[in-house]
């Protein structure tokens, strides 16, 4: 599985008052109409339960210049201390949203469907901002961080 690239994400919620979060590499675009997105989360992560408990959640897209996020909020400390990392801020659909990202996707979470040590989660998306200017998103591939490039003519 390590040779499917894919863009890097944290995914954050707030239960209880406290935030917590978690990098992820998949992703995915499940339909248009209505607007919804797939997130794979390990059920042993410690965002898990809080994820599911709130049942909702925020995709960040990270740009290439994040990469010290995605290996912050993959190990320990977890719950709030992740969030020392970074520029965050209460998005429109109050959840946590990190500033400067590709995009941030606001869910409620529709569905979840377990299947081996993971769960696809089924996000509803009910909010968005995407950067106001582009950027280039960070991807993850064969235990690397890397960066698009477009092919030339």
């Amino acid at each position: 599985m390590r040779h499917l690239a894919g863009g890097v994400a944290l995914v954050s919620t707030t239960y209880e008052g406290e935030r917590h979060g978690l990098t992820v590499t998949a992703v995915s675009s499940l339909t248009m109409d209505p607007p919804a997105l797939l997130v794979s989360v390990n059920r042993n992560a410690s965002a898990f339960a809080a994820l599911i408990a709130s049942g909702r959640f925020c995709v960040s897209l990270l740009t290439h210049a994040q990469v010290d996020l995605a290996g912050a909020f993959a190990r320990k400390p977890d719950g709030e201390a992740r969030f020392a990392n970074g520029t965050w801020r209460v998005g429109a659909s109050g959840l946590p949203v990190l500033e400067d990202c590709v995009v941030s996707i606001a869910c409620r979470m529709h569905d979840m469907v377990e299947y081996g040590t993971h769960a696809i989660l089924i996000g509803a998306v009910e909010h968005l901002e995407i950067a106001a200017e582009p950027v280039p998103p960070l991807l993850y591939l064969n235990g690397q961080f890397g960066s698009f490039g477009p092919f030339s003519a």
